[in-house]
């Protein structure tokens, strides 16, 4: 049996320990509300300091300011892609030259003068031929005249440049649409295998035949030079003569010829079969593609819908695959 002095002993020590820490927290207490005391009128000042600040703000416009300029914002998002703004980027440097050069104090004095007399110009007495042949005579005149000559002559430089280079382009696509155009008018769409014989020869009894080597295992012979575009061989089924010219830009130009937006997708898929030529010397077809980019063969025709092993072939840089689905 239990000591009941004990237990009343333990009893008493527990309601000890318990007024103890009561006592405690109750001296404790002032402590923390000290604390307070003192930060309320820090907070309340900072308070007052920031909710002044934005008052100013607000009376001299910088509020308002910073509201439109979110406007342009909105508006440069809504309007123009990561694109514009990179190129915006690229050109960021010629820009500002440009403005300085415009905003030079002799530049900004001859435009000033330039823009008055546009203002006056309905005071300005109408002149006929002779009169301007009399203004020629006119240093003035002469000099602004070879001016004017100078800035229409860089202009039309500049004109005729961006009009090759859109020529160029235009020429580029073309000759692709010339090789690539007819091949796939003719090609049943979504079929790698030739067309069969109209009449077939009679079977022969065979005992026993050994299994046909796979038609794919074999390479490609080099195609024949058809066209020549900005230094890269074609065949006349629009192949690269040579896969090691490849690159991914006419990558890009080839799959635009196709009517095919390369995605993530589809580069997986052109670098496997490009790994895999490499690896056998040998494009693949349909079903090495899917072993060995691990796509299906929905998924192919998903991403390259015209003939996908005709087309991969073609924008990989590969010579044309072995009649193989």
């Amino acid at each position: 049996m239990s000591d009941p002095t004990k237990t009343e002993l333990t009893l008493i020590a527990e309601r000890l320990d318990a007024l103890t820490a009561q006592v405690a927290r109750l001296a404790e207490r002032p402590r923390q509300d000290d604390l307070y005391d003192e930060l309320v009128p820090v907070v309340r000042a900072m308070m007052g300091s920031a909710m002044g600040r934005l008052d100013a703000m607000e009376r001299d416009g910088t509020l308002a300011f910073v509201r439109e300029l979110g406007g342009v914002g909105q508006k440069v998002l809504a309007n123009f892609s990561a694109a514009d703004v990179r190129q915006l980027g690229d050109a960021v440097v010629t820009i500002l030259e440009t403005v300085r050069t415009l905003t030079q104090p002799d530049v900004m004095r001859v435009a000033a003068d330039a823009g008055e007399a546009i203002q006056h110009a309905d005071s300005a007495k109408p002149m006929g031929l002779f009169g301007m042949m009399r203004a020629t005579k006119d240093d003035d005149v002469q000099r602004g005249m070879a001016v004017m000559m100078e800035v229409l002559r860089r202009v039309g430089h500049g004109v005729n440049a961006i009009a090759a280079k859109q020529q160029h382009a235009d020429d580029k696509k073309a000759k692709l649409a010339e090789i690539l155009g007819p091949k796939r008018q003719r090609k049943v769409l979504g079929t790698e295998r030739a067309a069969p014989p109209k009449a077939l020869p009679p079977p022969t009894p065979v005992v026993k035949a050994a299994p046909p080597a796979p038609a794919c295992a074999v390479p490609a012979k080099p195609g024949q030079v058809a066209a020549v575009i900005d230094g890269v061989a074609f065949t006349a089924d629009g192949n690269l003569v040579d896969a090691a010219a490849w690159t991914r830009g006419l990558a890009t130009a080839l799959a635009d010829a196709e009517r095919v937006a390369l995605t993530d997708a589809h580069w997986a898929v052109l670098d496997a079969a490009r790994a895999d030529f490499a690896a056998t010397g040998s494009s693949p077809n349909i079903r090495r593609l899917t072993q060995v980019a691990g796509v299906s063969t929905k998924d192919l025709y998903v991403l390259f819908p015209r003939a996908p092993g005709r087309t991969i072939a073609k924008i990989a840089g590969l010579p044309k695959p072995a009649g193989c689905l």
